[in-house]
């Protein structure tokens, strides 16, 4: 196939230009700050789930003591109203006396258990409080964390894919200068896997891991200056 020793040069140059560009398509596609961002993402999930749980818990702990304050209310009117009973003693023998002073006995012992009670969960509430604040305070930080990430990746992708779009001018302005039959077999090559272009060196030596047949290389060093070969598996031999 024809190709000027200019034509050569550039497509060799074009070699390193593709290199430079998967080099950096591939950073774009395995930017360390995806799995990072995947892992705030994921820390922030978790904050808030721990916190929805946490809130899920104050409901009861609010209808307990509300209950607990008006049941105290309840036993208190009816421990005054029995004290106010056996205080008078009105119309009361010692064994009715007795009872009233066990039923009012009763009551504060009731009234007691629900105290305790109402102190366990009003205490257990202050707790579940601070529990939330906290949450909040890992909420808070998860999402700036998750944020800062956010900016740096648009950050970083920017950059990359800046520079990604001027190493494709660069790469369009340099095939430009290339015979199109020379750089569709040099793409064909690269998209079959293969080494796209390589150089044979006067001693016979290739480069790209390619294996030459003795047939191939008398045929390559036979070919005038500007033609170059074309191997079956499509890559293009350049003579170095």
């Amino acid at each position: 196939m024809k190709a000027s020793l200019e034509e050569q040069q550039a497509l060799i140059d074009l070699v390193e230009v593709d290199r430079e560009l998967g080099r950096l398509t591939y950073a774009l596609r395995t930017l360390p700050v995806y799995g990072e961002l995947e892992a705030a993402e994921s820390a922030l999930g978790v904050a808030q789930k721990q916190a929805k749980d946490h809130e899920a818990a104050r409901p009861a702990l609010e209808t307990t003591i509300a209950d607990c304050g008006a049941k105290v209310e309840q036993l208190n009117a009816s421990i005054a109203r029995k004290q106010g009973q056996l205080d008078s003693g009105e119309n009361m023998d010692s064994r009715q006396l007795l009872v009233l002073q066990g039923d009012i006995d009763g009551l504060k012992a009731m009234r007691g258990d629900t105290e305790t009670l109402e102190l366990e969960a009003m205490e257990e509430l202050e707790g579940l409080e601070e529990q939330l604040a906290e949450d909040a305070r890992q909420i808070d930080q998860a999402n700036a964390t998750r944020d800062a990430l956010v900016d740096r990746k648009t950050a970083e992708v920017r950059d990359l894919e800046g520079q990604i779009a001027e190493v494709r001018a660069r790469r369009s302005a340099l095939a430009a200068t290339i015979s199109p039959n020379l750089v569709d077999a040099y793409d064909e090559s690269r998209s079959m896997g293969g080494a796209g272009v390589v150089v044979m060196t006067s001693d016979g030596t290739v480069d790209g891991g390619l294996d030459l047949s003795l047939t191939e290389f008398e045929k390559i060093k036979s070919l005038p200056d500007d033609e170059v070969y074309v191997t079956e598996e499509g890559a293009v031999v350049v003579k170095g």
